[in-house]
């Protein structure tokens, strides 16, 4: 009977993913299979209401923000720190992660096995990561636990208990994690390209170096924790189903009493952009890693939601331009893909790809000329109204989560968007012409301030990349 059920499961999920990925392969390559036929005409998309929220100040300087949001009974707490990699020392690269990880490892009063069997029991777990900016520590609960999430909530922010056997399991994750990502050419690449456009700023190191991570000690770990985390650089996202009056309550009772802290700091990057080719030899490497790309605007600029429309026609979507090219069309890579990195005043277009080891330069001649065809060009309107129906659609979809809705309002606030920009996003998305596209390429993917990295066997590429590298 056990095993009869088992299969049942096991072939309801396979079907379920047999599903997904039917509507994801419709929904993904409309744009590719529009060259042989083209699908129905989609209707206007509706205005987007993204839900009410309520946000409080506590006297310590901690933001709070409340969103009732869905019909689930359940909770997402989530506590956003304002530090991370910009506020460490030169030679403490990945300090921040390393607190961030020993958050969970227990608190004065709770052990780590504590806390994970308390969020087992209130049908949730909790988590920890960190970034450039930021730390991000929370999880989701079921509804009836709102209160009592709170409060241990802040216990693991609030009185973490570093203990030097957590540093030294932390560190030893560190050091393998490490070692497993220099052996990938992607990060490889992805450091290199980094390197080149932050030089000398905290965003140009990704990694930490061995002696760094061996470097850590209890001190320093207690050091950056009292430096750098307190109620000012806080801002604690409360959404889904609860109990508004317990929670704030709890949240009161769990925070209000925390040091203020330090402002969050601002480090904006000046950049230089010139045009560079980096190529690192993978001795035997069957395939190329390529990193292109330049400059582009922050979210805070009036040209970024154009120039995300012009990004996902060019290459960040799978119907792309870039796409059909090197993949469809011609076979050079399996998931080339492009983005725009973005952070506080600071923006970078680029396109990834793994490429043949043969089709190295070919690759790379491809993606220029489509650079080049839609700043020359602008697209027709049926390309054009397919991507906007294909972004609208993510961004609603980005935004019917709990986490999604907690994300989007953090990334508000901290690019200081203002309280419309949600609202309006749907609606500038719509109002984005072809010629927008067209004047988008042509003002930012400038060739003299492109950053070209290359990954894979120098022998058998070094011929193909000549044209490429001045």
């Amino acid at each position: 009977m056990i095993n009869k059920l088992k299969n049942k499961r096991r072939i309801k999920a396979r079907a379920a993913g047999i599903i997904v990925s039917f509507i994801a392969a419709a929904f993904f390559t409309s744009g590719v299979f529009a060259q042989k036929q083209a699908p129905p005409t989609g209707g206007q998309p509706k205005a987007f209401v993204f839900p009410k929220q309520t946000t409080y100040t506590l006297k310590n300087g901690m933001k709070v923000t409340l969103v009732q949001y869905g019909a689930v009974p359940k909770v997402l707490m989530q506590a956003v720190v304002r530090t991370g990699n910009i506020n460490e020392k030169s030679n403490g690269g990945w300090i921040s992660d390393v607190v961030s990880t020993m958050l969970k490892e227990g608190t004065a009063t709770r052990s780590a096995n504590q806390i994970a069997q308390e969020m087992a029991d209130m049908g949730g777990a909790i988590y920890s990561s960190v970034s450039n900016d930021k730390t991000v520590v929370g999880g989701e609960v079921l509804s009836e636990f709102d209160a009592k999430y709170a409060e241990l909530l802040a216990d693991v922010v609030r009185n973490p208990r570093f203990s030097a056997e957590d540093l030294e399991n932390v560190r030893d994750n560190k050091l393998r994690e490490r070692s497993v990502a220099m052996a990938q050419a992607g990060n490889i690449a992805w450091k290199a390209f980094r390197e080149q456009i932050f030089k000398g700023h905290p965003y140009s190191s990704i990694f930490a170096t061995e002696d760094d991570i061996k470097g850590y000690t209890l001190d320093g770990v207690k050091e950056y924790y009292n430096d750098q985390y307190g109620a000012a650089r806080t801002h604690l996202y409360v959404v889904g189903q609860f109990d508004e009056a317990a929670v704030k309550k709890a949240i009161e009772a769990g925070f209000s009493s925390w040091k203020k802290g330090p402002e969050p700091i601002r480090n904006i990057p000046k950049i230089d952009a010139k045009r560079s080719f980096t190529l690192i030899d993978r001795p035997g490497a069957p395939q190329s890693t390529l990193y292109i790309g330049m400059p582009s605007p922050s979210p805070s600029d009036p040209d970024y939601i154009k120039f995300v429309v012009m990004d996902s026609i060019l290459g960040g979507s799978f119907g792309s331009r870039i796409t059909s090219n090197i993949r469809e069309n011609k076979g050079y890579t399996y998931s080339p893909h492009s983005a725009v990195w973005t952070r506080f005043k600071t923006g970078y277009w680029y396109e990834n790809a793994d490429v043949t080891t043969e089709s190295t330069g070919a690759s790379i001649k491809e993606i220029l000329f489509e650079i080049d065809r839609l700043a020359g060009e602008a697209p027709t309107e049926a390309e054009l109204q397919g991507i906007k129906n294909y972004l609208i659609g993510i961004y609603v979809l980005q935004n019917s989560t709990r986490s999604g809705v907690a994300g989007q309002l953090e990334n508000v606030n901290y690019n200081e968007l203002g309280s419309g920009y949600i609202d309006t996003y749907v609606k500038k998305i719509t109002d984005v012409t072809a010629k927008d596209v067209q004047e988008m390429a042509a003002k930012y993917l400038k060739k003299d301030k492109m950053t070209i990295i290359v990954v894979g066997d120098k022998a058998k590429v070094a011929d193909q990349i000549k044209p490429y590298q001045n």
